[in-house]
């Protein structure tokens, strides 16, 4: 009996996709549909040509993603995880776009359990490159404030008006991304882009750091963040007012309220012209 179409598709996408490849995957097809490689392919030693294919082509798209990560693991490091990864975490999405969605926690959860001191700091700074590698991703692909009418769009900000209560809500833009990290990694990727010759910089040492990612006319720019602005931007993920925004601000970064104030008023015109944060047009 000939078999149908789909069971033909889904045994060659299992035997394709399978941790550990070709034989592998064809086993696996075989238990589950029943189905013999050579019921299936008219040159079944070929099978392995197109799962071999299938990986590098995704490896492709996570070397793509993640280029000053590469770099800095070296490639055959970067190469084994990612292919742990991939075998871990198949895709599933109809675009590749979102292949990296979760390769900074993977490398986070293959981390040796119980490791401290230096080993522990040492590993934590790959994972912060890849979660802002990541994020200047998302930030490319999100909704942006491009070609926006109506409500969030960027702009000038009323700054006397939103202490007055009288301008519109802040609003975090879909396309800014806000990271907490452990290492000042903004600035060892930037020295990286434009280092000669692809020579990394040394590796800083650990401390604190706040970013935000946004884009504005289609161009993505990174900017350090005192944490006050990084907890105010938190504060504005939803529609919020400036007053709102300056308390979860303070209490957050343990300031006073007024000094928040006073710092944001002056601070979030040089935000929304960013596109770090927009303000919510309620004349429509």
């Amino acid at each position: 009996m000939q078999p149908e179409l789909a069971q033909l598709q889904s045994w060659f996408l299992t035997a394709m996709t399978c941790p550990g490849g070709a034989p592998q995957g064809a086993a696996l097809a075989q238990q589950r549909f029943g189905l013999a490689p050579e019921q299936v392919l008219t040159r079944p030693q070929r099978l392995s040509i197109y799962a071999d294919g299938y990986v590098l082509r995704l490896l492709d798209c996570l070397q793509a993603e993640f280029p000053v990560l590469r770099q800095s693991m070296g490639p055959e490091l970067f190469d084994f995880f990612a292919r742990a990864y991939l075998w871990r975490h198949p895709s599933r999405s109809s675009t590749l776009y979102d292949l990296g969605t979760g390769f900074a926690d993977f490398l986070a959860a293959s981390q040796p359990q119980g490791q401290h001191g230096a080993g522990a700091v040492i590993l934590q700074f790959p994972i912060d490159l890849a979660r802002l590698e990541r994020a200047r991703a998302e930030a490319g692909r999100a909704l942006g404030l491009e070609n926006r009418t109506g409500q969030a769009q960027a702009g000038g900000f009323d700054g006397f008006g939103g202490l007055l209560g009288e301008a519109g809500p802040l609003l975090l833009p879909p396309c800014t991304r806000l990271l907490a990290l452990s290492f000042p990694v903004r600035a060892f990727w930037e020295q990286a882009q434009g280092a000669s010759d692809k020579v990394l910089p040394p590796q800083p040492a650990a401390s604190p750091s706040f970013v935000a990612i946004a884009r504005w006319n289609y161009r993505i720019s990174m900017h350090a963040l005192e944490p006050w602005q990084f907890y105010f931007l938190q504060a504005a993920a939803e529609p919020a007012p400036l007053q709102q925004c300056a308390l979860q601000a303070a209490s957050a970064a343990d300031l006073p309220v007024d000094q928040v104030l006073a710092d944001a008023t002056l601070w979030l015109p040089v935000a929304t012209a960013a596109g770090m944060v927009t303000q919510v047009d309620q004349t429509t």
